[in-house]
C-alpha cells in the first residue's frame, strides 16, 4: 500500500483546498482500482502544444488530463480488415476500454488511442509524423498484443488528418479531462488475420473486449447507444469523418482509380475543430 499512498500524494499534495470529490477520488487510489494506470500517469511525458500542434514542453500523463488539463499531441488509430481478400468490404477493429482506466473506463471507442511521449525513442520526430506512428506501434503492442514485426510497419500507417477537441470525463467526476490535438491515423491489415486466432492478445488492464464491425452496423450502434462510445469517436462518427475514412481506406484497398482524388480531400496541413 506504500506505493499507492505516495502516488495518492503525488496527485493530491494537499488536502487543505480539495473539493469533496477531489477527497473521494484519492481515497479511491488506496483501493487500488487504478494501480496498473498509475505508474503511467506520472511517467509518461507528453508533449504539450499550442493550438498549432508547436510543442511547447512536456508534462506528465497525470498534468495533462487533470482539472481543464493541457493541450498535448494524440493520436487515434484504426485498424481495419477486408471481409474478403480484395473485397472491399471492410471492418473497424473496436477496444472497449478497461475498467481499470482512469479516463472513460469501459466506453467502446476505435482500435488504439493514445500519445507520443518524450520516454519513448522516436516519438517527439514530427517527420511524416513518424514520432506518433512510432506510438501508435507502441500501444498496439501493449494495448491489444499485436505482433507489430508482423502486420505494422511504420509505412503501413497512413496520417490523414488532425483534430482539436476536449472533454470532460465520463462518467462526469469533474477531476478528469481529454484535452488533445489528435492526429487520426489508418492501417489496412493483411488478410491472412481473418484466420489467424492468435492475432489479438488483449491486455486487460488496457482493454475489457475488442469487436469488428462494419460501417453500417456500427454507425447504428453509435445512435442507438451513444453514452456507450468515447466523446472522440462518437463525434467523427456524426460529423462523417468516419465514413470519409471509410471510404479513403476502400480505395486504399482496392488500388482505385478514384483513390487519387479521394487522398486529395485529406488536408494533412489542418487543424480541424471537433465538437
Amino acid at each position: 500500500m506504500g506505493l499507492v499512498r505516495q502516488f495518492a500524494r503525488l496527485l493530491f499534495p494537499s488536502t487543505m483546498n480539495a473539493t469533496q470529490s477531489e477527497i473521494q477520488i484519492r481515497n479511491s487510489y488506496s483501493r487500488s482500482k487504478h494501480l496498473c494506470q498509475d505508474k503511467y500517469m506520472v511517467t509518461d511525458q507528453c508533449l504539450v502544444v499550442d493550438n498549432y500542434d508547436n510543442v511547447l514542453t512536456t508534462a506528465s500523463k497525470k498534468e495533462c488530463h487533470y482539472k481543464g488539463g493541457l493541450l498535448h499531441r494524440a493520436f487515434s488509430l484504426f485498424l481495419f480488415r477486408e471481409t474478403q481478400p480484395s473485397s472491399g468490404s471492410l471492418e473497424l477493429l473496436m477496444q472497449q476500454r478497461s475498467a481499470s482506466k482512469i479516463t472513460f473506463p469501459l466506453l467502446w471507442t476505435n482500435s488504439c488511442c493514445s500519445h507520443p511521449c518524450l520516454n519513448y525513442a522516436g516519438e517527439t520526430n514530427e517527420t511524416g509524423a513518424v514520432g506518433v506512428k512510432l506510438a501508435a506501434r507502441r500501444k498496439v503492442a501493449h494495448e491489444l498484443g499485436i505482433d507489430i514485426n508482423k502486420c505494422l510497419a511504420v509505412d503501413d500507417i497512413h496520417f490523414l488528418t488532425r483534430i482539436i477537441y476536449s472533454a470532460p470525463n465520463e462518467p462526469v467526476d469533474g477531476i478528469w479531462c481529454e484535452r488533445e490535438i489528435d492526429y487520426l491515423l489508418v492501417s489496412i491489415l493483411p488478410s491472412s488475420i481473418l484466420a489467424d486466432s492468435s492475432f489479438l492478445a488483449p491486455n486487460p488492464d488496457e482493454v475489457a473486449a475488442t469487436s469488428w464491425l462494419g460501417i453500417g452496423p456500427l454507425e447504428s450502434s453509435v445512435k442507438a447507444n451513444f453514452c456507450q462510445y468515447t466523446p472522440w469517436f462518437r463525434s467523427l462518427v456524426c460529423s462523417g469523418h468516419l465514413r470519409k475514412m471509410w471510404q479513403w481506406v476502400g480505395a486504399k484497398a482496392l488500388s482505385s482509380e478514384s483513390y487519387p482524388l479521394i487522398d486529395a480531400m485529406w488536408d494533412r496541413s489542418r487543424i480541424q475543430e471537433l465538437h
